[in-house]
């Protein structure tokens, strides 16, 4: 198994003691939110009110359409009362049950755009409905612009001194006063507002009330939300209106109202369409009546003109015989009539959106639909109208649908009337060859028979348009409500709302959660390591040891006969070393780190240090070359450095190393002069030579070379060095850089790489607690 692949499995394993051990490390952190967030939840349900659950049940009557009888026949079936004055499908009942309209009325009525508290302590606030001390009352038109919320602060004392503070939604101050009697006036820049007690205003005592003052628009659509309204079920009639309130004696009113409107809304719009239709039928009784009126006077004076006394008993043995072919040219007259009184109804401009009150003239199938698919696009407007302004785009919508539809039954008419009027001139002139072949009778008792005729269709039209009026005139009477209470708002016994031990378990679950979350992202959100722990759920590569944070201010802090626990540290780093290097000729050991300030020049001294203490020939070179700051590090200085060496082949190995400049054992060669061209000096055959020579003469060769991370100088010295020593530093280098290095091993740009962790919190008991570090490595 490759380390990449290592490093992958380790890192899916969960630590969970370890989890656990973190958190009870910061045991405060779950006092603290457990005790916060319980004392959170005690207050909210000592403060909040149980909720309680509101039903209605309103079922919606379903009008049948009525037709007439007698000798009416085929026009007083097709003539629709139902049609008319009924209602649509149950679901539109539903929208205009819920309509804006309807909840903004049923605010006005009940007064609930204010609401009215009262403050008896910081627990105890009571949402006085009906029995409230003080009310405002508001200039005329302000409740239905208003459009933020005013907070009335009423602080009324035993002296009598009443102060009044206005806060608009933004809390800011709109106005104020002091008085010591009511009423009060306050002026602000929404009006004049007075304040004035009501007979539960309490004597001699003090007052801490809050009113709340909000537009009946906003109040409605707030109150629309908290209402469901639908049917009990997809076959049913029947509207449930259900809310959730902890006022049970508002909840019953608002629900209880809303029906109430929604009731007589709908008996006003019925009486409303009755009396339009009985404005149009009183006026075809007029038109009718001077027609008819006009009938039988010609009857008259065709009567005295020819000296006629019963006409109608000599021709009855003819009328007889042909009752059914006059009946047929009766119906078929009757009939163009008809067709005639709705063309002429649908081109009168005054009842461009008025219901056609007349089907039966419309012979097919297919014309009877278009013209009840007409009258149901008027009802329909006029439910939109109960919601909606006439300039709305669905009010223009709808208008044009009626438009169109108009024009279509229009051209039917005309249609069916051209059709009636060939049919009715074709009886015609069966009739004329009917009579022709009656010779024996006189001509004026055919004469007479038309005019009778004329007279017969003004009676039938008269009496039709009588019996229409009185049936409208009894819907007008009846004021049935459209939809039958069955169940006026009651309430549930149990309250619906959260139990308060529920509430307070709950604020102590979220409060130990609280803490684990925090942790939690805390932990994720971090992009450096800070803990040795932390670095191995990192990578896979050995760790060689961890230096504490330097707090003497020395640079070399390793010395014969230091004893430090960051002494100590290096030691063990020295020991650990001689587990990565093997055999003799491995001597080499690069340091390097991922960015400059982590530690790499104080790490790679004192390591040397370490090491030339056990009497071993050690040679630190500062192969920074494009940054070397190793001599001010170490408080060396020399004119000629590395790159001198590597630049000129005049300059041997002695002129450029500085002997015992730390201590005994430990020489030093400087980087030099920073050359212009770093990158071929590190690449030429010199380093090579150089290291030949530095081997063959020394124990241990340390190299501080540049970060990995922003410059390459490094990987082109992986050809000498037998290992590397790779420094991070705790809270500073990030996780990243770590997945850098793991990357860098992956793909052998570096040799046997150990990791060093420099600046970690300082522990306890170095001298020996490290013995057992050293056996596990």
């Amino acid at each position: 198994m490759n380390t990449i692949e290592q490093q992958n499995k380790d890192n899916d394993f969960i630590d969970i003691v370890g989890i656990i051990k973190n958190y009870i490390k910061h045991w405060y952190l779950f006092v603290i939110s457990i005790f916060i967030c319980g004392m959170l939840a005690y207050g909210y349900a000592k403060i909040s009110k149980p909720i309680y659950l509101i039903k209605a049940n309103l079922l919606i009557k379903q009008d049948d359409g009525k037709s007439g009888g007698g000798i009416q026949s085929a026009m007083l079936k097709s003539f629709s009362f139902g049609n008319m004055l009924g209602g649509g499908e149950v679901d539109d009942e539903v929208h205009v049950v819920s309509s804006h309209t309807i909840f903004k009325e049923a605010i006005k009525q009940l007064g609930l755009n204010k609401v009215h508290i009262i403050r008896k302590n910081f627990f105890n606030r009571i949402d006085a409905y009906k029995e409230f001390p003080i009310d405002v009352y508001t200039p005329e038109g302000v409740e239905d612009t208003l459009s933020t919320t005013l907070l009335f602060k009423i602080r009324s004392q035993k002296d009598k001194k009443i102060k009044v503070t206005i806060f608009d939604g933004k809390n800011q101050k709109v106005g104020a006063i002091q008085a010591s009697n009511f009423p009060i006036d306050i002026k602000t820049q929404y009006g004049i507002f007075t304040l004035n007690k009501t007979r539960h205003y309490p004597q001699n005592s003090h007052l801490d009330m809050n009113i709340y003052l909000r537009g009946y628009d906003m109040v409605a659509e707030n109150w629309d939300k908290s209402i469901d309204i639908g049917k009990i079920d997809k076959k049913s009639n029947m509207i449930g209106l259900v809310l959730k309130e902890s006022n049970i004696e508002r909840g019953k009113d608002i629900l209880n109202t809303i029906i109430d409107i929604y009731n007589q809304k709908g008996i006003i719009e019925k009486n409303l369409e009755a009396k339009n239709t009985a404005n149009f039928i009183n006026e075809r009784i007029e038109l009718i009546t001077r027609e008819l009126s006009k009938a039988e006077k010609e009857v008259e004076e065709y009567k005295k003109a020819n000296n006629l006394t019963d006409i109608e008993t000599e021709a009855k043995i003819i009328l007889e015989q042909n009752g059914n072919f006059r009946a047929k040219l009766i119906e078929t007259e009757t009939q163009y009539q008809i067709i005639q009184l709705i063309e002429d109804f649908l081109q009168k401009p005054e009842n461009k959106y008025s219901l056609i009150p007349f089907t039966s003239g419309l012979s097919d199938k297919s014309s009877t639909e278009a013209v009840l698919k007409y009258n149901e696009l008027i009802l329909e407007r006029l439910r939109l109208l109960r919601t909606a302004k006439d300039n709305s785009p669905t009010i223009q919508l709808i208008n044009q649908q009626i438009e169109a539809t108009r024009t279509n039954v229009l051209n039917t008419v005309k249609n069916i009337k051209n059709s009636v009027g060939i049919a009715l001139k074709d009886l015609r002139l069966q009739e004329s060859q009917f009579l022709s072949r009656i010779k024996g009778m006189p001509t004026q008792e055919r004469e007479f028979i038309n005019i009778k005729r004329q007279q017969v269709i003004k009676e039938e039209l008269y009496l039709f348009l009588l019996q229409k009026k009185e049936e409208n005139a009894l819907a007008l009477a009846v004021t049935t409500p459209k939809g039958q209470i069955i169940d006026a708002a009651y309430n549930q016994n149990k309250p619906v709302s959260t139990p308060k031990i529920v509430i307070l378990l709950i604020g102590i679950g979220i409060g130990f959660i609280l803490p684990i979350v925090y942790l939690f992202f805390k932990d994720l959100l971090r992009i450096k390591f800070s803990t040795k722990d932390e670095l191995q759920k990192l990578t896979t590569l050995p760790i060689l040891g961890e230096v504490c944070v330097n707090k003497s201010g020395k640079n070399i802090v390793v010395k014969e006969g230091e004893s430090t626990s960051i002494a100590e540290l290096f030691r063990l780093i020295r020991t650990n070393i001689q587990f990565i290097l093997n055999g003799k000729d491995e001597k080499v050991i690069l340091v390097t780190s991922s960015i400059s300030g982590e530690g790499k020049s104080f790490i790679s001294s004192n390591f040397s240090a370490s090491l030339a203490l056990l009497g071993k020939k050690v040679i630190l070179i500062g192969m920074d070359i494009r940054s070397p700051k190793l001599g001010e590090y170490l408080g060396q200085n020399s004119p000629i450095g590395l790159t001198n060496y590597l630049a000129s082949s005049e300059f041997k190995l002695d002129d450029i190393v500085i002997p015992n400049a730390i201590q005994k054992n430990m020489d030093v060669i400087l980087a030099g002069p920073i050359p212009p061209n770093p990158a071929e000096l590190l690449l030429s055959d010199r380093v090579d030579k150089l290291f030949n020579e530095l081997k063959e003469k020394y124990d241990y060769v340390i190299v501080d070379s540049a970060p990995v991370g922003m410059v390459s100088d490094t990987f082109s010295l992986s050809r000498i060095s037998d290992a590397t020593i790779y420094v991070c530093r705790a809270n500073y280098t990030t996780k990243d850089n770590i997945r850098y290095i793991n990357a860098l091993v992956s793909n052998n740009r570096l040799k046997k790489v150990s990791l060093v962790i420099n600046a970690t919190t300082a522990k306890q008991g170095y001298g020996y607690g490290y013995g057992h570090e050293k056996k596990k490595l």
